[in-house]
């Protein structure tokens, strides 16, 4: 009582008039007065020291003394010291050692002291289970800001401030009786609490009850969901907005389901809602179950029925009925869980009104890892399209790890209309479940295209099974599907694979396929790319390249001059339909003639074949011009293409006999022809009227020419030919087949296309004569067609001739073209020899019938003298096997030099003194075998790699002739050689990559350098694909091409202009001695590694370098030059100089001695 004498009065009447004001403050005591207060009866029992310190800390023994009428719950020692453990703040007001948190204010540890005081006497303790609600003289407010304060307080600290984060309420406690006994702190069931373990003890100014354990003071919402067990599933996905929320906002009452309620939702939707990226809508539950008001909504109000209305505007309807309570379509599970912001009352079920919250496919593709294909359809404004839930779509949707692995640099710019394009490409209107899907369909997507006038773009599915089961494998645009197909309300989403490229224009569509080559050249040559590219809805028909030969390859030559350009305009969009026709259309539809570009039809036969095949034939040409349709469905920008073997003319294309004798190199021919009077059938024009041939009855149409090149008439005295009429005339009709028609299709319409397709103007099978416009006055003017067996050579003779050994007599077939006069017979056949009109001499022309009748034989015609060309099998076995020869010579030879290069190449700085070292070094430590370490690689590669390479090297110079049909020599240059060069290091890369990876780690191995130790070829190649698959097998492919691209240009630039060099005059560089291709194959050598150091070095660097050391060519030439400056990338040029030569040198001998064993064998 001294410390309750020693505060001013004005202090004791401010707390008079605070507490005055707080319901109950008189005790009506049912026994004697007594004469000690409740600090007489704390400090007079031993178990409340601990506690008497504590309310000294926060200065509350004023309060205590001045109450005319409390109840306090009193821990015991036991109790405080059982709470101190876990509690600092306890521990530190106990502890005068813990100068650094003496805190003047104390205003926390005296709020936990007043939960467990009244402000009036409990007339009696609770005797049954049901609790009995108390309210404390506790006042939750939001924490204070900052550190303790050693400063005085603002007001007097015993005072308890009404107000509040509970609308002026203090916090409640609940008191209960179990089992005989009495809890304090108790739930709404009057289970848990804390027990009153001492005899209630009544003093002159209230009740004290000792118990057993501290009272724990309800923290805010967010930390009271987060200790409720059977609110585990909202805590552990409530952000941190959301908790900030619930510890935050005063006068808060929740209405929280239980975690039985989560399992009541659709699998996909409780799924997006525990994501990550649920923070909106979890929110907006949250305020759908939160109400805030003057006052906090206690149980005691709900059998009022109330309508309460949440922070989200949604409406909660209470009722009581029956003693249970429903909240909405909830049942009340558990009231007034007590909160310092306000209390929770757990519900069964979610109190969201129906559609407030939709799964949308945004949430549904956020949840199953597609954020990324959402965030890019968010940069395009296309959200549209997955916030849609009425709408019914097939998404299909590259997730997140797919994304990645391709890298987002090959995707379009975010924002731009290219990318827009792109994923309308991945939504297709309907649910398209994998049982609905069938191989060939065109899906309609949601990308309009204007090349289509604004119609939709398609999408191709593949669908497939596997032998023995029902499983089925689906593609969609050629992109597979991972996993199973997730269906959500109105929404299925596939996985694919990597995402979708709408279809580009029909060229750039075309031109990664090969075999469309000839005819996108051809398009390319003229006026009509950029029209073709744009053309909106058509169908392209594009010829394979072997259509050109079957064409006809002087049709084929023609179409492609120069001069020509017009009719190859015309021929092209006749291969374009004007309009989109897809496969169904065309299997199915009832449309049989199709308008084209050019102006006139193609027309589509169903039926001809009779098994599925499709056929067209052309608006001009020749009668029996066809071509099969093979249906493709490769979609474009403006529709789709479709392929077709043979090449259709159109009637606005009109090829003459002097077109083809022109694309035939015939132009001595066709002088011949003209200065014999006989112009008019190159222009398909009757001859003229009063003319010898006029008055013979012939006509201009369908006439076929034999026609040799320019180069047969080398030898042949033209002047002395022209100035005499009759022999001129005998050599010309000696080349002129008349109006003959050509083979027709036989009754069995299945072989039709076979036997058009080859658009011959005469029949040529073996044997096959014909008459010549000689063949009247003459005996010896038939000729006859032979063909070589087992070969596609054709030859052609005059029928009966003999005479130097019949090399005047017969000529090769080179080339043939169709004329469209006529009806399409006749035409132009090309030939390498002049036929010389045949005059037997007497003893033939009299002893042959002489002898037939004497012996009856005939004499062997000219047809029998034709020599049979030898088998160019055999030919190209020789040269694989003699390529492989010289190549295992060179790797032989020059294996140690390249060892020591790479060695040099790939070494540390000061690894090595130079060249003569590192062998000196090598053979020390492995012995002279060492010099052969990593041999195995190359000698398993040598032969594909020259054998691709060679191969390569001669195509590319086919398609330099193809690109060049107006060159004035068949010689090619110097630069032409090199770009032939150039472009056969490309395809030989693939070979070359891998072996010179594995030798490289082989090489390297043994120089002291660390990582893997390899036993051999198979073990590297096993090592490097476990490590990074074909990727790291293939590491430095781009280097390899950057050193054999420029490389191949100058070995083959120099092998050629070498051999050019060291040819005699008047020979054949096929002439040269062994000597010579040794110098040409060296000096090449010398050419190839002159230029290809630098960047040899960094493919070895790169080859031999960790996993991640340079992330690309133009990394590793940047970190070489820093580290070892520019110098470093001219390493190991010594032993490659020193290799050139002589392992070039070897090849080139291993290939002809070789060459000269199989000769001997011959």
């Amino acid at each position: 009582m001294l410390l309750l004498n020693s505060i001013p009065l004005v202090l004791l009447l401010c707390v008079h008039c605070a507490l005055g004001e707080q319901a109950i403050f008189s005790h009506q005591s049912n026994g004697p007065l007594q004469s000690k207060n409740i600090i007489d009866a704390l400090s007079e029992d031993p178990d409340y020291t601990s506690l008497l310190r504590l309310l000294q800390r926060a200065k509350l023994i004023p309060t205590l003394n001045k109450l005319n009428s409390s109840t306090f719950f009193a821990p015991t020692n036991d109790a405080i010291e059982s709470h101190i453990a876990s509690r600092f703040l306890w521990r530190a007001a106990l502890d005068d050692e813990h100068h650094d948190f003496r805190d003047n204010v104390q205003e926390q540890l005296r709020q936990e002291l007043f939960y467990h005081l009244l402000n009036y006497t409990l007339d009696s303790l609770p005797t049954e289970q049901t609790p009995m609600v108390l309210k404390t003289l506790h006042y939750p407010r939001k924490p204070s800001q900052g550190p303790p304060s050693h400063e005085p307080p603002p007001y007097p600290p015993w005072l308890p401030v009404p107000g509040g984060t509970l609308g002026g309420e203090p916090q409640r406690l609940r008191s209960a009786a179990r089992d005989a006994k009495t809890y304090v702190g108790v739930n709404a069931f009057g289970k848990d609490g804390v027990e009153v373990i001492k005899s209630p003890v009544n003093t002159s100014n209230g009740l004290l009850l000792g118990i057993g354990s501290v009272v724990p003071v309800p923290p805010d919402l967010s930390t009271v969901i987060s200790h409720r067990p059977e609110l585990s599933q909202l805590a552990r996905i409530l952000r941190p907005e959301v908790q900030s929320f619930l510890n935050s906002t005063s006068e808060l009452t929740l209405f929280l389901p239980v975690n039985s309620a989560w399992d009541s939702l659709p699998f996909y939707e409780r799924l997006y809602l525990q994501s990550d990226l649920a923070a909106h809508d979890l929110s907006r539950i949250v305020n759908m179950h939160a109400v805030v008001k003057k006052h906090v909504i206690y149980s005691e109000e709900f059998s009022l029925g109330l309508n309460l209305t949440t922070i989200d505007g949604t409406t909660l309807d209470i009722s009581t009925q029956g003693g249970k309570t429903r909240i909405s379509s909830a049942e009340l599970v558990e009231p007034d869980i007590y909160a310092s912001n306000g209390v929770l009352h757990t519900v069964s079920e979610f109190l969201i009104p129906p559609g407030a919250l939709q799964l949308t496919p945004e949430k549904s593709l956020l949840v199953l890892n597609c954020t990324t294909f959402v965030s890019l359809l968010r940069s395009v404004n296309l959200t549209s399209l997955i916030n849609d839930t009425e709408t019914h779509w097939t998404i299909l949707a590259p997730q997140d790890d797919v994304i990645d692995l391709l890298g987002h640099n090959e995707l379009p710019e975010k924002g731009s209309e290219e990318l827009k394009k792109l994923l309308q490409y991945h939504f297709i209107p309907g649910k398209r479940s994998p049982k609905k899907l069938q191989d060939g369909m065109l899906l309609e997507t949601a990308l309009e295209e204007p090349g289509l006038d604004g119609g939709r773009q398609v999408l191709d599915v593949e669908v497939s099974k596997k032998k023995g089961s029902d499983d089925r494998t689906i593609r969609f645009g050629g992109a597979g599907i991972i996993g199973d197909p997730v269906e959500i309300n109105n929404t299925l989403i596939y996985f694919v694979s990597r995402p979708l490229t709408p279809p580009v224009d029909a060229l750039q569509t075309a031109l990664p396929q090969l075999d469309l080559s000839s005819f996108l050249a051809a398009v390319f040559s003229t006026g009509l790319a950029d029209k073709l590219k744009f053309a909106p809805r058509t169908t392209m028909l594009i010829p394979h390249n072997s259509a050109f030969k079957r064409l006809g390859m002087l049709v084929s030559a023609h179409l492609l001059s120069a001069s020509s350009k017009p009719d190859l305009e015309r021929v092209i969009q006749h291969h374009v339909l004007d309009g989109v026709e897809y496969t169904h259309n065309l299997l199915n539809g009832s449309q049989r003639t199709f308008p084209t570009l050019e102006g006139s039809d193609v027309h589509l036969d169903r039926t001809v074949l009779g098994n599925g095949t499709l056929r067209l034939s052309a608006s001009g040409g020749w009668a029996d011009m066809y071509s099969q349709l093979l249906l493709k469905n490769t979609l474009t920008q403006t529709g789709v293409i479709h392929e077709v073997t043979d090449i259709l003319i159109p009637r606005s294309v009109n090829l003459t006999v002097g077109k083809l004798v022109r694309a035939a190199k015939g132009s001595t021919m066709a002088t011949m022809v003209t200065k014999a009077g006989l112009d008019w059938i190159l222009n398909g024009t009757a001859p003229p009227e009063g003319s010898t041939w006029a008055d013979l009855g012939l006509t201009g149409a369908g006439w076929t020419l034999l026609c040799p090149t320019d180069d047969a008439f080398k030898n042949i005295k033209l002047t002395e030919l022209y100035a005499d009429e009759e022999r001129l005339q005998a050599f010309v009709t000696q080349h002129l087949i008349p109006a003959q028609a050509p083979s027709r299709a036989p009754d069995d319409d299945s072989l039709a296309v076979d036997n058009v397709n080859n658009n011959r103007p005469l029949v040529l099978d073996d044997a096959t004569t014909y008459n010549t416009l000689r063949s009247s006055p003459d005996l010896y003017g038939d000729i006859v067609f032979r063909q070589v067996d087992g070969t596609d050579e054709i030859l052609v003779g005059i029928k009966g001739a003999r005479g130097a050994s019949g090399q005047r007599d017969w000529a090769r077939v080179l080339a043939w073209g169709r004329a469209t006069t006529g009806g399409g017979t006749g035409g132009v056949i090309q030939i390498d020899r002049l036929l010389v009109p045949y005059s037997p001499s007497w003893w033939i022309a009299f002893g042959a019938p002489i002898t037939v009748g004497v012996i009856g034989s005939d004499v062997a015609s000219s047809e029998e003298a034709i020599k049979q060309p030898s088998a160019s099998t055999a030919e190209n076995i020789k040269s694989f096997v003699s390529g492989g020869a010289g190549g295992i010579a060179a790797v032989l030879v020059g294996h140690p030099f390249d060892l020591t290069k790479t060695r040099l190449q790939t070494a540390a700085p000061g690894t090595y003194a130079g060249a003569i070292d590192c062998v000196k070094k090598t053979v020390a430590r492995d012995g002279v075998t060492g010099l052969y370490r990593g041999v195995v690689p190359p000698l398993l590669g040598v032969t594909p790699i020259f054998a691709v390479s060679f191969w390569a090297y001669d195509m590319s110079k086919v398609l330099i002739y193809k690109f060049t049909p107006n060159r004035t020599s068949k010689d090619l240059s110097v630069a032409e050689y090199a770009a032939a060069g150039f472009l056969s290091a490309i395809p030989t890369t693939l070979v070359t990559a891998p072996v010179e990876r594995a030798k490289v780690l082989l090489q390297i191995q043994g120089q002291g350098q660390g990582g893997p130790q390899y036993n051999g070829v198979i073990d590297v190649v096993r090592h490097l694909y476990k490590e990074g698959g074909l990727r790291s097998v293939f590491r430095g492919s781009a280097a390899t091409v950057a050193r054999d691209g420029p490389g191949s240009a100058a070995y083959f630039a120099a092998y050629e202009i070498t051999k050019k060099l060291l040819t005699p005059a008047g020979s054949s560089p096929s002439d040269l001695n062994l000597s010579a291709v040794i110098l040409a194959g060296g000096t090449a050598g010398i050419a190839m590694w002159s230029i290809a150091i630098p960047p040899d070095v960094l493919k070895s660097r790169i080859q031999s370098a960790p996993t991640g050391t340079y992330s690309g060519f133009l990394d590793c030439a940047r970190k070489t030059i820093a580290a070892d400056g520019v110098s470093a990338l001219w390493r190991g040029l010594g032993p490659a100089m020193a290799r050139a030569f002589p392992a070039n040198a070897a090849t080139f001998l291993g290939v002809e001695a070789c060459k000269k064993l199989f000769d001997s064998f011959a």
